[in-house]
């Protein structure tokens, strides 16, 4: 058999996109080839069959966006942090759009699940993937980091607001909803303070 997906021609690949050319930056098309190497013959057959490296090849590119940009596991480029270190982590202005969106994800998760965090059902992912699609790729990172701040202490503020009204609540436990009533976004901010590349609050009483 002629496994033509072992050379170094391809059948449909446009070697010359940023796609392809960002693979080969990253060191994964070298990764494919070492694969490759390390195959027996049985295994190469194989791997001929279900389309040998074209097919690898094509299924890798498509991680990358026609920049050439990585894409994230919500299909979002310009959110890879790979090299940057810290840097993108900075405050940001937000739309108020966008944070009454976090908010108002919040509060009804809060309620819902009674003060716990639950991955399962959580639609905060989207909230993000909605505001990152919103703005260039280049304000993705740091924009993201500063929703997250709000999003942290929005949560922290509707915390306070039920242990002040129970001071014997945990979370998990039920409580009376209305008791975040008068716990908003607006309100929420009012308290807030830059410190470094931080929100935080700017007293400690933050009962309601």
């Amino acid at each position: 058999m002629n496994i033509n997906g072992l050379g170094n021609t391809y059948n449909s690949i446009n070697t010359n996109s940023k796609q392809y050319k960002a693979l080969k930056e990253k060191g994964w098309l070298s990764g494919v080839i070492e694969n490759e190497s390390m195959m027996s013959p049985e295994e190469k057959m194989i791997y001929e069959i279900f389309g040998g490296r074209d097919t690898i090849i094509k299924n890798l590119m498509k991680q990358f966006d026609s920049d050439g940009d990585l894409l994230n596991s919500n299909g979002v480029a310009g959110m890879d942090v790979t090299g940057k270190g810290t840097s993108w982590q900075k405050l940001t202005n937000i739309s108020e759009d966008h944070r009454q969106k976090m908010f108002d994800n919040v509060k009804r998760e809060f309620i819902q699940e009674k003060g716990l965090s639950n991955g399962d059902t959580t639609k905060r992912s989207d909230i993000f993937k909605d505001y990152q699609l919103s703005v260039s790729k280049d304000k993705r990172l740091s924009g993201t980091w500063t929703l997250e701040q709000y999003e942290g202490q929005y949560r922290a503020a509707m915390y306070a607001a039920v242990k002040s009204a129970n001071p014997n609540w945990k979370p998990g436990q039920a409580f009376d909803a209305s008791i975040l009533d008068n716990v908003t976004r607006e309100s929420v901010e009012a308290t807030l303070v830059q410190n470094g590349n931080r929100l935080v609050h700017n007293s400690i009483d933050v009962s309601v």
